[in-house]
């Protein structure tokens, strides 16, 4: 098939603008020759780019990429997500400089979409490659109409509330149960602007009574908040962000919150958007532990702006942070106030975490979200051993008594590791809901087995397993199985514990090796015991 030879240059134009930005990004000569011959092609027509599966397509027909001069540009495609580009005929130089310019950059969360938004641009399109969330489910056709309809109730009410604002009206309560501010209450907003408008929040943020306020009393005072500025990591007090936050904390719950909060929230997604994530993740600690202090009339305002703040975008690339020691309480902080969004990507992290250490912290922080830890259960129905294999380990080091009876019926698992390491797991947990999967899985388990599962006993938390250790130990034919159960005994270390160990050391040793090996491991453990 004959590729149209305005693809063909409109391909080259495109790839030419994008090698020499990526090699310079000052405006020589060269730079500015290939960006005209974009414009130029720009304003004949417009087209649609798709690079899928490694096959790239301009307006539906297939070009070969193995072209030299299209191989870099194909490179960029992939190493940003870039699924599709829509470029509008007559896109301005200003658009397509920007597009160019993101794609020459190194990947970056949302990059080229920025620059195109700080362009202005109306002419161009970036669909990404979004990656799959095990635990997402796609909205229905039935919830995607409820939610625009939502979205259009809460705007609705959002700029009415900022247009009473902007009125002297004093003691007139408004939608949100807040007292509307005078009309001075905006000589924080940036010069020439009257009204703070923004979208509404994906979904309606929690509404809260106003408190019981006389007309024209103030509301009642709330505790001071702490000192937060003194406490920050990546944050300076002269920044820009630094200055904005303490405006906010000089006054944070006074009738022109709402704009000092509004100004804020810009400051905190430009630090999201230049790569400033420490700085953005120390606004949002403080921010969060406002809304935590906040009373009645004034709590909505900050759930709104936080709303606005922790997108899934944000709370990937604070995601990363919690693996750095520094500021990992920060990080959780964030990622439990981010709500449902933060559960799909912290459980998507956790399954395609490669070691245990990372497992666990992604667990502690799903432990602090409603819906965190049934979403980590999931895991454990689901296809890919290597996945259940993972998170039932985890379910063990974390002693995760909800996991049981899933562990439970992993026993039974069709894949030797995974039934393997259930039975550790549940040795782990030790409460008394493992007792009969135990139980079950030592008759039909190796010595081998057995032995393993003993050892992972341990703690005064696997009281429960007392009997069912010393049952074992007197059954058992394997010494090593034998030895193993009474270490076990030592390490639950309950007055139990220590009276099955008192009784297997007094037995009887006659002329049975296995009751000498009996009685000389249990008097070991209990020398150990100090007993």
């Amino acid at each position: 098939m004959t590729v149209p030879i305005d693809n063909l240059k409109f391909a080259f134009a495109l790839a030419r603008a994008v090698d020499l930005l990526r090699k310079s990004a000052e405006p020589g000569e060269p730079q500015k020759a290939a960006l005209r011959a974009l414009v130029n092609a720009s304003a004949e027509r417009s087209v649609t780019v798709r690079f899928y599966e490694n096959t790239l397509t301009i307006d539906g027909e297939a070009i070969g990429i193995e072209d030299p001069r299209l191989v870099p540009f194909t490179q960029r495609l992939g190493s940003h997500n870039v699924a599709e580009l829509v470029i509008a005929r007559g896109a301005d130089p200003n658009e397509l400089l920007a597009l160019s310019t993101g794609l020459a950059q190194e990947p970056g969360q949302a990059r080229i979409k920025e620059r195109l938004r700080d362009a202005g641009s109306s002419r161009i399109m970036v669909v990404t490659h979004q990656a799959a969330d095990p635990g997402h489910r796609p909205p229905s056709v039935t919830g995607a109409f409820a939610k625009v309809k939502m979205d259009q109730a809460v705007m609705t009410e959002w700029n009415k509330f900022l247009d009473q604002g902007a009125a002297k009206a004093t003691d007139r309560q408004v939608d949100l149960g807040m007292k509307a501010p005078e009309a001075s209450a905006n000589v924080d907003a940036p010069q020439g602007e009257k009204q703070i408008r923004f979208d509404a929040p994906a979904t309606p943020p929690p509404r809260y009574a106003p408190g019981q306020v006389g007309a024209g009393a103030p509301p009642p005072a709330p505790p001071p908040p702490s000192d937060v500025m003194n406490q920050t990591i990546g944050l300076q007090p002269s920044s820009p962000l630094g200055a904005a936050l303490a405006k906010v904390l000089s006054s944070p719950y006074s009738a022109d919150a709402l704009t000092k909060l509004t100004i804020l929230s810009r400051h905190v997604e430009d630090a999201f958007t230049r790569d400033r994530v420490a700085e953005a993740i120390d606004a949002c600690n403080t921010v969060i532990e406002l809304e935590a202090r906040a009373p009645d009339a004034t709590r909505n305002v900050y759930a709104v702006i936080l709303k606005r703040l922790l997108g899934r975008a944000a709370l990937t690339q604070v995601a990363p942070y919690l693996l750095e020691a520094k500021r990992k309480a920060r990080a959780s902080v964030v990622l439990r106030r981010g709500g449902e969004d933060a559960v799909g990507l912290l459980v998507g992290l956790l399954a395609a975490a490669q070691s245990p250490g990372e497992r666990l912290v992604y667990l502690e922080v799903l432990r602090g979200v409603a819906t965190g830890v049934d979403r980590v259960l999931a895991l454990l129905s689901r296809s890919e051993w290597q996945v259940v294999r993972n998170t039932a380990e985890l379910a063990g080091e974390a002693r995760l008594e909800e996991a049981v009876p899933y562990l439970a019926r992993l026993t039974e698992h069709n894949d030797e590791r995974v039934c393997r390491t259930a039975m550790v797991a549940l040795a782990k947990i030790g409460t008394a809901g493992v007792v009969e999967p135990l139980r079950n899985a030592f008759k039909k388990g190796t010595p081998e087995l057995r032995a393993q599962v003993v050892n992972a006993v341990g703690g005064a938390h696997a009281r429960p397993l007392t009997a069912p250790l010393a049952s074992l130990a007197e059954a058992e034919e394997n010494v090593d199985v034998i030895r193993a159960c009474y270490k076990a005994l030592g390490r639950i270390g309950t007055a139990e514990a220590k009276n099955a160990l008192e009784k297997a050391a007094s037995q009887k040793v006659l002329f049975s090796r296995k009751a000498k090996v009996a009685r000389e491991a249990a008097e070991e453990v209990l020398r150990g015991m100090g007993a």
